[in-house]
Formats: C-alpha cells, structure tokens, sequence
C-alpha cells in the first residue's frame, strides 16, 4: 500500500497543452489531409454536394435541419466530407468556457449523423478532443479515470494519428428516428454539451501540475 501511495505523489505534466497545428480535432487519416476549418466555411456550398453524395434521406432530412439550427443562430460552421461527413464548427461558439480552460479558438467540436447500434435508426453525435493532453500515456488515464460521469455524455482515450499520443475526446449522442430531429432537440443537445464540457473543463483544471 505504501508503495501505491508514494506512486500516486510523482509528479505530473500539466495537461493544459494546446498545439493547434498538431493537434487538429479533425483526423488526419491518410490523403488528403484535414482541410482548415475557414477553407471549410469558405467552401461550404462547393463541398456540400460531396457532403450529401451517396446518404440516405434521413440522414439528409437530419443533417439540414442541423444546418438551418447553426444558421439560425448565426454560428459559423463547414461540412467536411473526407471523415465521415462530419459538420465542423469553433467549440467555443457552444461552449464559450473552453476559451478560459486550456483551449483557443482554433478548437473543434464535430457533429456527425451515424446509423444507430440496431441498424434500424439514426443516432446524432458531438465530440471534441479536449484541450488539455500530456505525452505520458498514464497520465492521461488517470484523467480519465478521475474526470467526471455523466448520465448523457461520456469521455474516452482515442490515438491521435497526427503525432500518436492519446487525446481525451468528449462524445454526445441522442438517438434520432425514430423520433426525427427536431430544433428542441438540438437545444437540448448543445445545452448538455455546454454544461457537460464546463464542468469536464472545470476538473481537469484541478488535475495535479509538475
């Protein structure tokens, strides 16, 4: 017992790192590379024919009704169609704390429309690696390990491809058709992601430094 205890005082990296041009949220999985989030923006209406190419109607009934919800409220956001059809927008526009918690407006927060686990239903998704890594692997469990629960989200350990270390990625998802998406609907999910990432932000801001 005595060595545990003297194993938990070693000293620790301070998490709170943030290198925006290794450490994008969106992966860098094989060519192309991730487009800049302004080419995004600045491409929407080129890229959004491939966005939509191929996917069923729910998935497009979903995915509009997402992009008439971010015009709506006036956030700026772009569709990238080389991940997976993932609508990229700054994290800071749905949750402004990530700005005074380790993060910068070059955050990512991701919004992906998936089939759910039954295959007979879709499922609407939120992630966003989180701002705060440390390259020793064991430290960034023990974040893990003593970050918060919550009953809708969740947060888990996932390689970044760009430089191998492990990033804390936050993951939202509510299950859409039945019933079909609606504006209440995205309310609710940015509120719970707001409040579930402040708080995520809030305790791994008290995460032991060197």
């Amino acid at each position: 017992m005595m060595q545990d205890k003297d194993e938990r005082k070693r000293s620790h990296l301070r998490l709170v790192v943030n290198n925006p041009e290794s450490r994008g949220g969106r992966p860098a999985t094989g060519d192309p590379a991730s487009i800049p989030f302004e080419e995004l923006v600045s491409r929407r209406d080129e890229l959004s024919a491939d966005f939509y190419r191929g996917i069923g109607e729910w998935h497009v009934k979903s995915y509009k009704v997402i992009e008439r919800h971010l015009a709506r409220r006036g956030w700026r956001y772009g569709l990238d169609p080389q991940h997976g059809r993932l609508m990229v927008l700054p994290a800071a526009d749905v949750c402004p704390e990530v700005l005074a918690h380790g993060g910068t407006p070059q955050d990512e927060l991701l919004l992906f429309v998936a089939d759910d686990p039954t295959g007979h239903g879709l499922c609407l998704s939120l992630e966003m690696i989180l701002p705060f890594w440390s390259d020793d692997d064991t430290v960034m469990e023990e974040a893990l390990i003593y970050a918060p629960i919550y009953p809708y989200g969740a947060l888990f350990l996932e390689e970044n491809n760009n430089d191998n270390y492990l990033d804390l990625v936050y993951r939202l998802s509510f299950p859409l058709y039945p019933p079909a998406l609606t504006e209440r609907l995205l309310e609710k999910l940015f509120a719970v992601a707001r409040y579930e990432l402040r708080e995520t932000l809030l305790g791994l801001d008290e995460f032991p430094e060197a």
